[in-house]
């Protein structure tokens, strides 16, 4: 039977025709198969290099479950928020926001800056209207309050569908009454920024600033209405800081674990009128429908 040598200088992949003994050379010595054996061998590597290469494929295309999509609303992203995010990252950012616009209240030294800064910290808030250049009245739709709200209620969503671990179910309504502290903070905001709004006194408008502020601050950080020296040490005392905390250890126990939802899946869900979840069907698979 002819002999192939396979080594230094020779072609590593070739595979010679049936009956050719190859002889493979090494450090350590060599050896020799015949060829039926290696084509076998190579054939064998490619299937499973192969059959991995469709696995992971198969597994990357795999569709979320719909409580993690919900969850990806909150966390992610949202068809109609500010630049499309989260619904819960949208409520830090306003927090924020708000925050800033009743420090630079605080800093003003007349009514008009004060009453401008607090005008700012209201529609972070909850963005009631905004006035256009000309003079027309456009609907805002993302402050605190209705970016909160949505997150809420998207985690409701997530512990009410089929495929909701015990987990997520069992932290749903725990996160919606530690929301509740923030949301009635942003009701006072409103409610002393109105006053402060038509107010025609410095010193009054300037008080209730101070008020709308701690507010404010309470809102991003937590207040420590208990007096232990900790703020948002209980759910009545958070704030956005803690309710992130709240919600991230809720992902972090899921198991299997959760990751990040792609963005096709996240503004392709809809509720159809059975009330089901479901994943609009992919356009490059078909015309319509759902799956």
């Amino acid at each position: 039977m002819k002999e192939v040598a396979s080594g230094p200088g020779t072609d590593p992949f070739a595979v010679p025709s049936n009956g050719t003994r190859v002889k493979f050379y090494s450090r350590t010595g060599d050896f020799k198969m015949n060829t039926t054996d290696a084509g076998y061998a190579v054939r064998g590597a490619l299937c499973i290099t192969l059959l991995a290469l469709l696995l992971t494929a198969g597994c990357a295309s795999r569709a979320p479950t719909i409580a993690h999509t919900h969850i990806g609303h909150a966390m992610t992203g949202w068809h109609d928020t500010p630049e499309k995010g989260g619904l819960f990252t949208t409520a830090e950012v306003k927090a924020d926001e708000a925050l800033k616009a009743a420090e630079a209240a605080s800093a003003a030294s007349d009514l008009q800056g004060i009453q401008s800064g607090i005008e700012a910290t209201m529609m972070a808030t909850d963005p009631q209207y905004e006035t256009s250049p000309g003079g027309v009245e456009v609907k805002a739709p993302y402050g605190v309050r209705q970016a909160l709200t949505g997150a809420v209620a998207h985690i409701s969503f997530a512990a009410s569908s089929p495929d909701a671990s015990d987990n997520v179910k069992e932290s749903s309504e725990p996160f919606a009454q530690s929301a509740q502290a923030v949301l009635d903070r942003s009701d006072l905001i409103l409610a002393l920024g109105s006053d402060i709004l038509v107010s025609r006194s410095t010193e009054e408008a300037r008080i209730l600033g101070k008020e709308v502020l701690l507010l404010a601050r309470a809102n991003v950080f937590g207040d420590d209405s208990d007096g232990d020296g900790i703020p948002g040490s209980s759910p009545g005392e958070y704030g956005m800081r803690q309710l992130r905390d709240e919600i991230q250890a809720m992902i972090d126990r899921e198991d299997p674990p959760y990751t990040t939802v792609d963005t096709w899946y996240l503004f392709n869900l809809v509720k159809l009128p059975s009330g089901q979840w479901v994943f609009k069907q992919r356009p490059a698979s078909s015309s319509g429908g759902y799956y």
